[in-house]
């Protein structure tokens, strides 16, 4: 049996990703326009609201289920989003970029790093990004208490901006709770070197001093 080729994709031209966008942001108009003028009893259920709001693709905050019925415009809005034939490699990693923000906004800290990942994964060019792209991971990282891996993000993040005061602070942070104290010590003196009267870093670098000194003895 013949293996049957798959019809090739073609990307959107400019005017088509218009024209979706544009249809889009009418749908959406129409259907904010109809909310306030149904009657309740037209309404939603108030047991089902929610839910029903999920149903369309602005509003949606989890993926479509295998086999869930889709809003014809939901493909388009994620054509438009996250489609690397339709967006730059700039375009693309901000996209993920967000969702990796919103999901740390909201405590999300596992698909935050999986946003980011994304993110890096597109390799966009542009150094102050993919700086910014690291150290979130980074902040993703440590707080689900991945020490290592968030110290490996800072100092991806500080290969490419050696100055980067936050990277800086959370990779001495790393160095404490992964007890590499002198290594600590040392990115607090890189922070102290532009912000002498840091007194967090002041006090990260003697409780490191002493851990060391504790560590010797022990």
């Amino acid at each position: 049996m013949e293996n049957e080729e798959k019809p090739v994709k073609k990307p959107m031209t400019h005017e088509e990703r218009l024209e979706l966008a544009d249809k889009l942001d009418r749908e959406l108009d129409e259907f904010i326009e109809k909310l306030p003028r149904r009657k309740y009893d037209e309404g939603w259920p108030e047991d089902r609201w929610e839910e029903e709001m999920e149903k369309h693709p602005f509003f949606m905050t989890q993926a479509p289920k295998p086999g869930q019925e889709l809003h014809p415009l939901y493909e388009g809005l994620q054509q438009l989003k996250y489609d690397p034939d339709e967006n730059e490699p700039e375009e693309l990693a901000t996209s993920y970029k967000e969702d990796g923000n919103f999901n740390f906004k909201h405590k999300n800290y596992r698909l935050a790093v999986v946003a980011y990942t994304e993110a890096i994964k597109v390799k966009c060019g542009k150094p102050e990004i993919e700086a910014t792209l690291f150290n979130n991971r980074a902040a993703s990282h440590y707080f689900l208490k991945n020490y290592r891996s968030s110290l490996m993000d800072c100092e991806s993040a500080l290969k490419i901006n050696p100055d980067y005061d936050k990277a800086l602070s959370r990779a001495a942070n790393c160095c404490f709770h992964l007890k590499q104290y002198i290594k600590a010590v040392d990115y607090c003196d890189k922070i102290l070197e532009k912000q002498k009267d840091n007194k967090e870093i002041l006090e990260l670098r003697q409780n490191s001093i002493n851990a060391a000194k504790l560590k010797e003895r022990g």
